[in-house]
């Protein structure tokens, strides 16, 4: 029988090596588990025979990876927390997961099914240039616009606009700037591109926030910004990846005409 307990510090090796087996799904815990302390609390692990057969997160929202049978477990244990904003796990352990929730739980607000999670490395990057695009790190001054764009690609995305959380969501923007986490893409020196680093581990970067301002769109300036803020950002990391929901073919051409290749899915749960 799988037990559910809080992971504890011995077990973090053992935790990595579970991640490792598939970085590009679970970089989000690994994250979590190698650099952010505060949010490490509220990692559990699942065992059977006190060996880890998976791992999940159970905060704002949930996030999951190992053996299905261990989806099944968390789903248990979850019952008795606070509710989440979100379900994101790869398929496979989302459906489980999302099927043996208790009753206690509200109906879903909205249910991404298919979510490719792509990847790319240096070798395999193609780099589309264009001497009207220029690609830089957002500073402070940028903060209003980017808070902007990117409060309307969430709105887009997940059908919920963050403005309305005010101050904490800017605070955040702020946060991650200055973190150096946030890139833009000038067109003939228009702010036209933005995107930002998510989660980080050893082997890969997760790009989150991929978002074109509208009217400048059909120009060809997220392929010549996203290609060049990857090659910035290859120069550091080892790989870059991101998921996407299936339906939206435009992105998805984007990211496979730069060199992006389809290693995984998600499904995501939103509450």
């Amino acid at each position: 029988m799988i037990r559910v307990a809080p992971l504890l510090a011995e077990r973090n090796a053992e935790a990595l090596a579970l991640l490792e087996r598939d970085p590009y799904l679970n970089v989000y815990l690994s994250y979590v588990l190698e650099r952010d302390a505060l949010s490490r609390r509220s990692l559990v692990g699942a065992f059977l025979d006190n060996a880890l057969v998976g791992l999940a997160y159970l905060g704002r929202q949930i996030v999951l990876a190992g053996e299905t049978t261990a989806a099944e477990a968390f789903a248990a244990y979850a019952a008795g927390m606070p509710r989440p904003k979100a379900i994101t796990a790869p398929t496979d352990l989302a459906e489980v997961f999302w099927d043996r929730l208790p009753d206690w739980h509200r109906a879903a607000r909205l249910i991404r099914e298919h979510q490719p999670v792509m990847a790319v490395d240096a070798a395999t990057l193609q780099v589309r240039n264009d001497a009207l695009v220029r690609v830089r790190r957002a500073t402070l001054a940028d903060l209003k616009i980017v808070s902007e764009n990117s409060a309307e690609m969430i709105a887009g995305e997940l059908e919920s606009d963050p403005r309305k959380h005010g101050r904490e969501f800017t605070a955040n923007i702020a946060a991650m700037i200055e973190s150096e986490l946030w890139w833009i893409g000038e067109h003939a020196g228009e702010p036209a591109f933005f995107c930002h680093i998510g989660a980080w581990s050893q082997h890969t970067a997760q790009m989150q926030g991929i978002w074109t301002v509208p009217h400048l769109r059909g120009k060809g300036i997220a392929r010549a910004a996203f290609s060049a803020i990857s090659a910035r950002l290859l120069e550091v990391v080892p790989s870059l990846s991101l998921y996407v929901n299936d339906f939206n073919t435009a992105a998805i051409a984007l990211y496979r005409s730069l060199g992006y290749r389809t290693v995984g899915e998600f499904r995501t749960i939103l509450f």
